[in-house]
């Protein structure tokens, strides 16, 4: 056949849908969002009467980050759920990264 080839136009249609409700596929967003909470962690040791240490455990505050697909409607749901939550908050800056000394 010799040094025949041929081409082909293959097209790919990607499209996002929303996570919370999967029929719906317009005007959907990906959204990352920070969820805080408590972390439990092992602390300093602590010495007993008899001479014994034991470490203690502390809670740490934590944040743990989310991302989810959605469309208008299911913004607005979460907007709605987080409103009163909002209202008794004050806004802020964003928390500065800390830089991590090498050892």
């Amino acid at each position: 056949m010799g040094d025949q080839s041929f081409t082909q136009e293959i097209w790919v249609k990607v499209e996002s849908y929303d996570d919370l409700d999967p029929t719906v596929t317009g005007d959907v967003h990906l959204h990352t969002f920070a969820v805080p909470g408590m972390e439990v962690r092992v602390g300093a040791a602590k010495n007993d009467e008899d001479g014994s240490s034991e470490f203690e455990p502390r809670l740490i505050p934590s944040v743990q980050y989310y991302q989810i697909d959605l469309g208008p409607d299911s913004l607005n749901k979460l907007h709605d759920a987080l409103e009163p939550f909002i209202a008794a908050a004050k806004e802020c800056e964003p928390p500065k990264v800390r830089k991590v000394r090498a050892k």
